[in-house]
């Protein structure tokens, strides 16, 4: 599968501030954001589908979010156990 790519736009703070983390660290905005997305990606997974079951009901859309997240965070507890 090709990889997607993606731009942002960084406030002068937000750029300077990346600048001196990579000094630091040695890991670029780029690795920073990406790690970062990927870690959220249960998140955005069960905001989805959450929308996707909810349809035009809003106020059953954080419901469904909650039990998503829930069962994402099971699934990952099993996954590191096995």
């Amino acid at each position: 599968m090709a990889a997607n790519s993606l731009t942002l736009e960084l406030s002068p703070e937000l750029a300077a501030l990346f600048e001196e983390y990579e000094a630091l660290t040695r890991v670029s905005a780029e690795q920073y954001v990406q790690q970062l997305v990927e870690k959220t990606q249960p998140t955005l997974e069960a905001m989805v589908a959450a929308l996707q079951e909810a349809g035009d009901d809003e106020d059953a859309v954080m419901e469904l979010f909650g039990k998503k997240m829930a069962e994402s965070m099971l699934r990952q507890q099993q996954a590191a156990q096995a």
